[in-house]
Parts: structure tokens; C-alpha cells; sequence
């Protein structure tokens, strides 16, 4: 029997704190989440680092540069939450670099988020900066503060201040294959091809997947399928697969040929696996280069929060993410970076190929989360 995600306990206390807060907001009559503090604003506590931020973001070049470090290395530490794996590499090279240390505190995304907003909502501020998907809620509840510096943030795509996220990786979704079960021959141009009957009972996916499910479907509308159509290509699929948490259980599974293909794992969770054993039976692309469409992807980024204790070491250490960082993420940890980067994992795929998830129905998790939920009882 197979087991449907759950949102359970975890989620319903988040959905708790995340209502307790918007009842705080609508209280005080402040609808600004600009992070620029003042009367009505919640999360303007006493020692808010807003001062501090206002002013390097008004500099630029190597006068911020200085006055960061300098700065920085009086606060001495800094304190980042994150859901990322990868990050322990550039947290050591931030250290080694100015020699400050990160207190680092990593979970999955729901328990990360879960702690951050009731720290918040007991007005304990002890966090500088939040790295992870979920740094877009956070954003929105107004929690975090403007990063400004073009210098880097020119180069992300569609990067918009106003979100206070500076994305630094993508969570790019594909379909993976064992590729001692599987010919590049068989391996469809677009997801659409894995409903053919010759694969059902080969396939696994996350049952957690719902942002992935907006992507794909959002992409097939855009094609001229209809809503029924997409709906019905998803309770195939459902019904022909097996159900597996985790993107990196998914390629590690799919390396121990549990399943022929993987509906749903991250480029990163195939590239890793090929990065220990070039050799692995393992791939989400075809010799030829050419992978199944689309490639669906949500950015994930780093945030200030708005009350930060150690405001020049967080911005510091944002600058270092979206510079030296990028490249140890793409190059060591062979994760997407928001910042292509040369030999990076996703060389050689045109931007117009990656489809990213549209935010408004991220935010709307809900609904989106409890329609694929249904498709995917409905298919089994």
C-alpha cells in the first residue's frame, strides 16, 4: 500500500504561527513589508539592524567592501538557518576567508521555516540569515529586509529587490533513469511520454511534489492541453508508480535499480551520485546531451532577516553566496547556482528551457498541495 504525503502536525503548527502572525499585521494596520520598520510594524524590535542595513546598501564597490569586513570581523559571528545540505563547503570557505564563524542550523525546509517563524512570533531574533525556498514566505510576512547591490544581484534573472531574496541555487526538477535498465532509445522527449503503458511499474516519485506538479502542469497549458488532460496525464502517472520521499532516496534508489526511472529528483541528486562513480548507472540526460522536457525549477535564496544580531556579517556573508559561493556550489556540490556558472551543471541548457514555478500559487500552498494530493489518490 502506498503512502500519499501528509502535511500533518508539522504543517498545521506552521499554518498557526503563520496566522498568528498575519492577525498581528492586520491589528497594527501595517501592510508594508518593506522591512524599513516604524510605528506598526511587528517585528520592529529594539536593536533592529535596519540602520545597518540602509547604510551598506547605499554603498557600493570597494568602500562597502571594506566597511563590511571590517564591520564583520568586530561582530565576530554569524548565524544562518538553512535546508540545504550543500552549504557546509562554503560555510568553511566564508570562515577560512575572514575569519568569522557560522552558527549554522539545518533541518528540512518545514522545520526550519516551523522554528524560524516562532522564534519570531516569541520575539527572539537570533538568526542573521535564512537560506532556503521557503525564504519567500518568510519574506512576505515580513520578516527579512532588503538586500541592494547590482553589482551581483544584475546577474541573477528576474532577480526583484522588492522580494528580499537573492536567489543563490535552483531546485531544478527532472526525470533520472538507471541507465542498466533503461536505453537512451526508450527515454521520452517530455514527461507526457511516461504515461505509455511500457512503463508503468517502473516508475517512481516524491508524493511531496506539489511545486513540481504546478510547474509541469503550467507548462502543458501552455502547449493547448486542457486542465483535464493534464489532471488525467497525473493520475496515470500516479497509478503506474511507486511512491518514494526525498530527492536524494529517489536517486539513490534509482542507482540501486529499486526502480527503471524517476519521475521526480533534482539534477543535483543524479550529478552527485555520477561525481562519486563516474561510472554509476545513473542519468537525467542522454548521451547525446538532451534531457525530458521541461525542466521545471524553483529558486531558492538567501534573505536578511530584519532584526538580524550581526547585520554586517549577514550581508557579508550574502555577498560571499553570490560570489565565491556560487561557483563552490556549482563545481563541488553540483547545484544549479542563480548565477550560471562555467563546467556548472546546468551548462549548455538555454534559459528559455528552464520553467520556473509561478509564485503566486507557491504561496497558495494549500490548494495546490491538496490538488495533487487528490490526483495522486485518485491514481492509485
Amino acid at each position: 500500500m502506498r503512502e500519499v504525503r501528509n502535511r500533518g502536525r508539522l504543517w498545521r503548527g506552521v499554518f498557526a504561527v503563520l496566522l498568528a502572525f498575519s492577525l498581528v499585521a492586520v491589528a497594527c494596520g501595517d501592510d508594508d513589508t518593506s522591512g524599513n520598520g516604524g510605528d506598526g510594524d511587528p517585528y520592529a524590535a529594539p536593536g533592529s539592524a535596519a540602520d545597518a542595513f540602509d547604510m551598506y546598501n547605499a554603498m557600493s564597490g570597494q568602500a562597502r567592501t571594506d566597511a563590511l569586513i571590517a564591520a564583520a570581523q568586530e561582530e565576530g559571528s554569524l548565524i544562518f538557518y538553512t535546508a540545504s545540505s550543500g552549504m557546509e563547503p562554503v560555510i568553511e570557505a566564508f570562515e577560512d576567508e575572514y575569519d568569522i564563524n557560522v552558527e549554522l542550523f539545518r533541518g528540512n525546509a518545514d522545520t526550519v521555516l516551523l522554528r524560524i517563524t516562532q522564534e519570531f512570533e516569541a520575539g527572539f531574533y537570533g538568526v542573521d540569515v535564512f537560506d532556503d525556498a521557503e525564504a519567500f514566505t518568510v519574506a512576505r510576512l515580513g520578516m527579512t529586509y532588503e538586500y541592494v547591490n547590482p553589482a551581483l544581484t544584475d546577474a541573477i534573472p528576474g532577480y526583484d529587490p522588492a522580494t528580499h531574496v537573492a536567489a543563490t541555487r535552483l531546485s531544478v526538477y527532472t526525470q533520472g533513469w538507471n541507465t542498466d535498465l533503461v536505453d537512451d532509445s526508450e527515454v521520452p522527449d517530455d514527461i507526457a511520454g511516461f504515461t505509455d503503458p511500457a512503463w508503468c511499474g517502473r516508475l517512481s516519485m516524491d508524493p511531496r511534489d506539489w511545486v513540481w506538479y504546478i510547474g509541469v502542469r503550467d507548462y502543458y497549458l501552455d502547449q493547448g492541453w486542457t486542465e483535464e488532460e493534464v489532471d488525467d496525464m497525473f493520475r496515470t502517472l500516479a497509478e503506474c508508480s511507486r511512491f518514494d520521499r526525498g530527492h536524494t532516496t529517489q536517486a539513490q534508489l534509482l542507482l540501486a535499480g529499486e526502480f527503471d526511472a524517476s519521475l521526480t529528483v533534482y539534477t543535483q541528486s543524479v550529478d552527485r551520485e555520477l561525481e562519486d562513480d563516474a561510472e554509476a548507472p545513473i542519468a537525467w540526460r542522454k548521451s547525446d546531451g538532451s534531457w525530458v522536457k521541461p525542466l521545471v525549477f524553483f529558486p531558492q535564496g538567501a534573505s536578511l532577516m530584519k532584526n538580524a544580531p550581526h547585520p554586517a556579517a549577514a550581508m557579508l556573508f550574502v555577498d560571499f553566496l553570490l560570489t565565491e559561493g556560487q561557483q563552490i556550489l556549482a563545481l563541488k556540490d553540483k547545484t544549479p547556482t542563480a548565477i550560471a556558472q562555467a563546467g556548472g551543471p546546468l551548462e549548455g541548457i538555454p534559459n528559455a528551457d528552464l520553467h520556473q514555478v509561478d509564485f503566486d500559487k507557491f504561496y497558495d500552498r494549500d490548494t495546490w498541495a491538496t490538488r495533487f494530493d487528490e490526483l495522486l489518490t485518485a491514481g492509485g
